[in-house]
C-alpha cells in the first residue's frame, strides 16, 4: 500500500465522504439502476416502474451499507428528460438524503435533467455524469446556469489509450476538437467537486492504463477518483462466448473430452447447475476487477446493475479492511466515524 504526497480532497455528500488517502475512508459504491431492459422499468420514456420491487432493490442497498459500513449512492440512468424526472423523483421519496449519479448516453436528457434538478432544488445531491470530451458548448452553458457542482470528469482518449493520453485529456484537451482539458471545462462550468473517471476500457484496448491513471490522477490532481470498472468484463468478448447461455455449453467445457461428464459433476457444486457455473465463471472477474482499482486507492466505484450488491459490498469491505491495516503501519488511519472495521471486525 502507499500514500500520496499530494494532498487528497474529500467531497462531503450529505455525509457520504469521498476521497482522502486510502483507507481514510471506506469505498463509495455506485448501483445502477433503470438501466437498458432493466425488469423494474415499465416504460422507458415516460419513467413508469414498479416501484416495490425499485424500493425493495435500494432498501437492500441500505441494509448491506449498514451492516458493512461500506456506502452507497445510486446511479440513475435514463435516456429521457421526462423518465429522469420520475426516476429521480421518485428516489427523493424513498431516500432524500443520498447522492445519486445522473448518466445517460443522451446529451438532451442531461441537460433538461439538470436543469430540472436546479428547478427542485435537488441538485445539491446530484452528480453530473459526465463531462468528457465530447461535451458541446450547450451542454457547458447549461451546467454553468446550474446549481450543479459536482460530476463525473471522464480521462476518455480514444486516440491514446495510455496513462499520458489520459493526462492530455484532463489537463489540455485536443480531443474531439476540445481547446481546454476537461478539468479546466468542469471549473468553468461551476464543478467544484470533480471526481475523477479513469475511463474503464475493453481488455486489450488499453485496461492497464485505465488502472495506472487511478494513480496519476491522484498523485498529480489529489481529487476523488474512480471509474465503472465492470464495463472491462461486459466489453470481454472471449468471456461473453465462455459464459454462452442455458442452451449452449460454454466453449471451455466443450474442449474437453467426456465433457458431459464433466459439466454434469461441476454442475452438482453450483446452485442453478449449469446456469450457475457459467454466473460464476462471470461475476469472479465482475466483482474482482473493481478491487483492483480500490486496491490503487480508487474511492468511487461504480459497478453496474444494483442486483450485484450483495457480492460486490461484502468484497469491497474486505479490501477496505484490508487496505486501512496495511495503511496503519505507515501512518495513514481511518477518518471515517462508519467503517467495515468497526462493524466486521
Amino acid at each position: 500500500m502507499f500514500k500520496f504526497e499530494k494532498e487528497q480532497s474529500v467531497w462531503d455528500f450529505n455525509g457520504t465522504k469521498l476521497g482522502g488517502q486510502p483507507g481514510e475512508y471506506p469505498t463509495v459504491l455506485a448501483a445502477s439502476i433503470f438501466y437498458n431492459k432493466h425488469e423494474v422499468v415499465l416504460d422507458d420514456k415516460t419513467g413508469k416502474i414498479d416501484k416495490p420491487k425499485a424500493e425493495a432493490l435500494w432498501n437492500r442497498c441500505q441494509e448491506l451499507s449498514d451492516l458493512t459500513g461500506i456506502p452507497h449512492m445510486l446511479q440513475i440512468m435514463a435516456e429521457y428528460g421526462p423518465a429522469f424526472e420520475s426516476y429521480i423523483s421518485w428516489f427523493d421519496k424513498i431516500d432524500n438524503k443520498t447522492a445519486f449519479l445522473l448518466d445517460s448516453s443522451a446529451p438532451e436528457a442531461r441537460m433538461h435533467t439538470c436543469k430540472w434538478v436546479t428547478e427542485v432544488g435537488l441538485a445539491h445531491r446530484c452528480i453530473y455524469n459526465s463531462i468528457n470530451g465530447s461535451i458541446s458548448d450547450k451542454e457547458i452553458e447549461v451546467l454553468k446556469n446550474s446549481d450543479v457542482d459536482a460530476s463525473i470528469v471522464l480521462a476518455f482518449n480514444p486516440a491514446d489509450p495510455s496513462v499520458p493520453g489520459r493526462q492530455k485529456v484532463l489537463s489540455e484537451g485536443g480531443v474531439a476538437g476540445q481547446k481546454k482539458g476537461m478539468i479546466p471545462i468542469a471549473e468553468d462550468c461551476g464543478i467544484t467537486r470533480p471526481i475523477l473517471d479513469t475511463a474503464a476500457t475493453p481488455l486489450g484496448l488499453g485496461s492497464g492504463g485505465s488502472y495506472r491513471e487511478i494513480l496519476a490522477c491522484k498523485a498529480i490532481f489529489g481529487y476523488p477518483t474512480g471509474g465503472a470498472y465492470h464495463n472491462m468484463t461486459v466489453a470481454w468478448t472471449w468471456l461473453k462466448r465462455w459464459k454462452g447461455t442455458s442452451k449452449t455449453p460454454s466453449v471451455l467445457a466443450a474442449g474437453y473430452k467426456g465433457k458431459d461428464l464433466l459439466l454434469e459433476q461441476m454442475s452438482h457444486h453450483y446452485l442453478g447447475g449449469m446456469d450457475g457455473i457459467r454466473q460464476a465463471a462471470w461475476s469472479a472477474p465482475d466483482i474482482g476487477c473493481n478491487l483492483i482499482a480500490s486496491t490503487l486507492g480508487a474511492n468511487l466505484i461504480m459497478y453496474g446493475p444494483i442486483e450485484n450488491c450483495e457480492p460486490m459490498i461484502t468484497a469491497q469491505a474486505y479490501m477496505d479492511i484490508v487496505t486501512l491495516e496495511a495503511m496503519r503501519s505507515i501512518g495513514v488511519d481511518v477518518k471515517a466515524e462508519n467503517h467495515p472495521i468497526f462493524k466486521l471486525i
